[in-house]
């Protein structure tokens, strides 16, 4: 019967839909990478795009191999802008960014709040050295705090950041990190040293960070590679540590890297401490890309006992003819002698539509994935007014090893519906419903979501109900009332919950300052708060505060938890 309503359900959204409409804020984000829910996001791109909020990429005045190194585009649309900026000068409106070959209007409309047409005169690529600076302290029953610090210039850039978290109880802090980047101006690359990101094609070879994402709408099935960039945040993970350089003649690039994990864990770990060579040659052209990377990890190469516990060679490729994207790439893992591979494509089905397919093969295990074989399909939908938006997306898996005794095979499908509707102007509702259906433990977890937002010129308003059911029924509700204005911010939520098993926990995206990404799972009966402020002191300082409390004064008093409370500050300058 349930699996029944779901299908009904399924139907009625696939029936409507709408373009969706420019974002701010955790909503361009989640826009950005195809995601419908900021509870299934990574905080590693979390931050890095909270960044380029911050500091729009200036498409205009850096340099090609920063284009590719931000991850906004993908490796044949920064080719092609490059070419286009080469033969036309400075891209001077979205609209004509738009009619450059691989973006597109709804590209642009995605990329629109992380970039700038920002310029110097025609034809000219000066940029003046941007500063930003982060300190924040949070106190919750102990003192925890970070700092990180960037120069940013035409073609160098340097950042600095440590921090130390709740776990400790000394002074200093527990993580640092920190990397230089330099851009060539004559010959077309760049050398990275310190902390740094390595991602190249689909992510089988390598790929550091998180390598599964959620699979929500056709825009995250294809991973966009950034080659070598630089690290901006307080921790530093999930970074290589090393150096990396990446040099184009033509259309082919080369990158080479060597890092080293656990380096900064070698007084405690020393046994875990690795080498990483890998190199990457790529051909890049207007329409697409192709590239073969090697990566391998050595231990005990600091002595005369070496061994090779990973080594991996990968074929990739991404192509986009007519709209059309086709991408995949095949691994092969010279320790268990086999063969991963991942192959998709997306594109759209007239002027409102949009559809993706992905294949994973997985006969081993992956990077901590469990071996797998899966299928994936997704459809996003449009009505012509914009009035209404649908999503439906269906992901199979079939385990090579059981999960459990009791079953001869393991098989998991996800399927979720998004719905959106624009009331008008001010009134907006969203239904969310997805379902979890497994051969083994509990079968069924379905999770049902609704959302109204209401806005007023500088005013909001959100509300949410959210049902859980698995092992037993989980619910939780919130409302939040909020005023943005270009000079400041506040919101405020208050919400219930009521989650008595913990497989029927429910994570809840909670606003904070930048380069704090939270989603804490609500356990238990009890309620929440929580209040998140914003201010420009001057054209350059901004200061964030958050203040949260935790009660959980609806459960029997010997089960009762002690409430939490958290304060937190974080000062920002920008100049």
């Amino acid at each position: 019967m349930r699996v029944l309503w779901m299908a009904v359900v399924a139907a009625l959204v696939l029936c409507v839909d709408m373009s969706a409409q420019e974002a701010e804020g955790i909503e361009a984000v989640m826009q950005f990478l195809g995601v419908d829910s900021p509870e299934e996001l990574d905080a590693a791109d979390v931050e890095r795009l909270e960044d380029f909020l911050e500091r729009p990429l200036r498409i205009n005045m850096v340099p090609q191999s920063r284009l590719a190194a931000s991850g906004l585009l993908s490796p044949y649309q920064s080719v092609s802008l490059s070419d286009y900026r080469s033969r036309h000068g400075n891209v001077m409106s979205f609209t004509e960014l738009a009619a450059v070959d691989g973006f597109g209007q709804e590209t642009v409309r995605k990329l629109r709040p992380f970039i700038s047409l920002e310029s110097q005169g025609l034809h000219t690529v000066v940029m003046e050295p941007l500063h930003d600076l982060a300190v924040k302290t949070a106190y919750k029953a102990t003192w925890n705090y970070g700092l990180k610090y960037r120069l940013r210039t035409e073609r160098l850039t340097v950042s600095i950041g440590t921090s130390k978290p709740y776990s400790i109880s000394s002074v200093w802090p527990e993580s640092y990190t920190g990397s230089l980047s330099y851009d060539f101006r004559r010959i077309r690359g760049r050398v990275v040293i310190g902390d740094f990101n390595a991602r190249f094609g689909q992510g089988l070879a390598l790929w550091n960070g998180a390598f599964m994402n959620s699979l929500n709408s056709p825009d995250a099935f294809m991973k966009k590679s950034s080659g070598i960039s630089e690290t901006f945040s307080f921790t530093g993970s999930p970074a290589l540590t090393g150096a990396a350089s990446s040099f184009h003649v033509k259309q082919f690039a080369l990158t080479v890297l060597a890092a080293i994990p656990g380096i900064k864990t070698v007084s405690a770990k020393p046994d875990k401490v690795l080498l990483k060579p890998a190199a990457n040659l790529s051909w890049r052209g207007r329409y697409g890309q192709i590239s073969v990377t090697h990566v391998m990890e050595l231990s005990g190469w600091q002595t005369a006992y070496v061994r090779i516990p990973s080594m991996r060679t990968s074929s990739d490729a991404a192509f986009c003819f007519r709209g059309v994207n086709l991408f995949g790439e095949a691994a092969y893992d010279w320790v268990y002698q086999n063969i991963h591979a991942v192959a998709g494509t997306d594109f759209r089905i007239g002027e409102k539509a949009r559809m993706a397919t992905l294949l994973r093969y997985f006969p081993s295990k992956y990077d901590g994935m469990a071996a797998q074989h899966g299928v994936a399909l997704s459809g996003a939908f449009g009505s012509q007014q914009s009035r209404h938006a649908a999503t439906l997306t269906v992901d199979a898996v079939s385990y090579v090893e059981p999960k459990d005794k009791s079953v001869s095979r393991s098989i998991q499908a996800k399927i979720l519906a998004d719905w959106k509707y624009k009331v008008n102007d001010h009134w907006n509702f969203k239904l969310r419903i997805s379902e979890r259906l497994r051969t083994w433990g509990n079968h069924y977890r379905t999770d049902f979501r609704a959302d109204v937002s209401y806005g007023y010129g500088p005013w909001l308003m959100n509300m949410r109900i959210n049902a859980l059911r698995c092992e037993e029924t989980g619910f939780v509700s919130y409302i939040e009332e909020g005023r943005k204005t270009s000079d400041m911010s506040i919101y405020l939520r208050q919400g219930i919950f009521f989650v008595d098993d913990w497989e029927d926990r429910i994570y809840v995206y909670e606003r904070d300052a930048p380069g704090s990404f939270n989603v804490p799972a609500m356990y238990g009966r009890g309620w929440f708060a929580n209040v998140v402020a914003s201010v420009h002191v001057t054209r350059s300082i901004r200061l964030y505060a958050r203040a949260s409390y935790v009660g959980y004064h609806f459960m029997e008093q010997e089960k009762r938890k002690p409430g939490k409370a958290e304060l937190k500050f974080q000062m920002v300058f920008r100049f």
